[in-house]
This record gives C-alpha cells, structure tokens and sequence, in this order.
C-alpha cells in the first residue's frame, strides 16, 4: 500500500523537476545549477519510491535510518551554503569598496 507521505513526496518531486526546468528555459538558472537541481529532485524522487533500497544503502555507509543521513547532510549543506554566501559577500564588499574608492579618487582630482 503507498502512503500519503510517498504519494505529497512524489507529487512535490515532480513540480520541483517541472519548475526547475520552467527556470532553465527561462534562462533564470545556468546549465550547471539545472543540473545540480536535477539531481537533487531526482534523489528525492528515488528516496520517496524505493525507501527499501534506500534504507539499504544509507545503512551500508553507517546510518541506521535514512532520516538521520538527511539530517546530518542538510547540516552539511547549510554549513557549505552559509560558508558560500560569507565568501560571496566579502567579494562583493571588496568590489564595491574598490569601486567607491576609484570613484572618490576620480571627483578628489577634478
């Protein structure tokens, strides 16, 4: 018997798949970040209809349920992602000092 839990999964894996694809061809997402979303529906997807093999899998690298392997790599995702958007705004910082700076420099002479 499939639950409601597979099918509401099922069903937002697949408008996720849908949306992402909706983003590329609007060109609102590169080919490398399609790709990535892809397959991070995609995995869903294969968690929510073989949760057997799943299950299987993840005990074979050491977890004892697949939900605390979704926990510990969430955290890992938010520590990379908290650690991307830390470098980003730095660079972004630099750039615009480095902007207002020729900017200032350029009024001072006149």
């Amino acid at each position: 018997m499939i639950s409601l839990t597979k099918i509401i999964g099922f069903v937002f894996g697949v408008l996720m798949t849908y949306a992402t694809f909706l983003s590329y061809k609007k060109k609102e997402i590169n080919k490398a970040h399609f790709f990535f979303w892809e397959l991070v529906w995609f995995f869903m997807l294969f968690v929510v209809l073989f949760t057997n093999l799943a299950t299987e899998a993840v005990k074979a690298i050491g977890f004892i349920r697949v939900m605390d392997f979704l926990t510990v790599a969430g955290f890992i995702v938010i520590i990379l992602l908290s650690f991307y958007n830390y470098s980003s705004l730095n660079k972004i910082k630099k750039q615009l000092e480095d902007s207002v700076r020729k900017e200032a420099f350029k009024n001072f002479k006149k």
